[in-house]
């Protein structure tokens, strides 16, 4: 499987990741307005950033071994799944100090995952040639 083809699904996944917690942010905000369904949304999204966030931890796995992609995102996703689950066990019993300062870290960490997703493969470093003498050049 080739580097991209292998790298791709997590590229895409992560960018829909980024903007379902995005959705969150926005639902957030409009739980502080005190908009109707802003509770049940903003608590079905958390929910299911849990299952979301293991499938791109999934998906990076895959990325990594054989697509040749950096072990980073494993590491960062297994941290998601773990931050996720504590925000909706922490906002479940209405511990806003935490719930809030969680919230903004996990998602400033997957929108740094995503923009990282979005740019370019690093191309590895070119070997050094030898010269004819089979010195370095």
């Amino acid at each position: 499987m080739g580097r991209s083809l292998a790298t791709a699904p997590f590229r895409v996944w992560a960018v829909f990741h980024g903007l379902l917690v995005l959705t969150q942010v926005g639902l957030a905000g409009a739980l502080l307005d005190a908009v109707d369904y802003a509770l049940e949304g903003h608590g079905g999204v958390g929910g299911s950033l849990i299952l979301v966030a293991m499938i791109q931890t999934a998906l990076a796995v895959l990325a990594t071994w054989p697509g040749g992609m950096p072990a980073w995102p494993i590491a960062a996703g297994a941290a998601l799944v773990v931050a996720d689950t504590a925000q909706v066990a922490i906002g479940h019993a209405g511990l806003l100090g935490l719930h809030v300062p969680l919230g903004v870290a996990t998602v400033a960490g997957q929108l740094a995952v995503t923009v990282r997703a979005l740019r370019p493969a690093r191309r590895a470093p070119a070997a050094r040639r030898e010269s004819p003498a089979g010195l370095s050049r």
